[in-house]
Protein backbone atom coordinates (compact mmCIF):
# COMPACT_ATOMS: atom_id res chain seq x y z
CA UNK A 1 0.00 0.00 0.00
CA UNK A 2 1.53 3.28 -1.28
CA UNK A 3 0.45 6.44 1.10
CA UNK A 4 1.54 9.71 0.32
CA UNK A 5 3.00 8.69 -3.24
CA UNK A 6 0.66 10.61 -5.14
CA UNK A 7 3.77 13.01 -6.28
CA UNK A 8 5.83 10.56 -7.58
CA UNK A 9 3.33 8.58 -9.32
CA UNK A 10 2.00 10.72 -11.02
CA UNK A 11 5.36 12.02 -12.31
CA UNK A 12 6.65 8.92 -12.90
CA UNK A 13 3.37 8.20 -15.36
CA UNK A 14 4.20 11.11 -17.11
CA UNK A 15 7.18 9.57 -17.93
CA UNK A 16 5.93 6.57 -18.77
CA UNK A 17 2.80 8.28 -21.12
CA UNK A 18 5.68 10.93 -22.81
CA UNK A 19 6.07 10.17 -26.90
CA UNK A 20 9.98 10.81 -26.13
CA UNK A 21 12.64 8.71 -24.86
CA UNK A 22 12.86 9.66 -20.59
CA UNK A 23 15.56 8.42 -17.87
CA UNK A 24 15.16 8.47 -14.63
CA UNK A 25 17.79 8.26 -12.08
CA UNK A 26 15.92 7.31 -8.65
CA UNK A 27 18.46 7.46 -5.57
CA UNK A 28 17.51 8.23 -1.56
CA UNK A 29 18.37 7.25 1.57
CA UNK A 30 18.24 3.69 2.34
CA UNK A 31 14.94 1.82 3.50
CA UNK A 32 12.10 4.65 2.12
CA UNK A 33 10.29 2.88 -0.30
CA UNK A 34 12.21 3.27 -3.71
CA UNK A 35 12.23 -0.57 -4.71
CA UNK A 36 8.51 -0.86 -3.50
CA UNK A 37 7.29 2.27 -5.35
CA UNK A 38 8.56 1.29 -8.45
CA UNK A 39 7.44 -2.03 -8.19
CA UNK A 40 3.92 -1.50 -7.53
CA UNK A 41 3.66 1.42 -10.48
CA UNK A 42 4.89 -1.17 -12.99
CA UNK A 43 2.43 -3.72 -11.94
CA UNK A 44 -0.31 -3.39 -13.90
CA UNK A 45 1.60 -1.99 -16.87
CA UNK A 46 1.44 -3.51 -20.51
CA UNK A 47 4.72 -4.79 -20.84
CA UNK A 48 5.84 -5.15 -17.22
CA UNK A 49 7.61 -8.12 -15.31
Amino acid sequence: MLIGRKKELSFLNELYNSDKFEFLILHGKRRIGKSYLLTNFIKNKKNSI
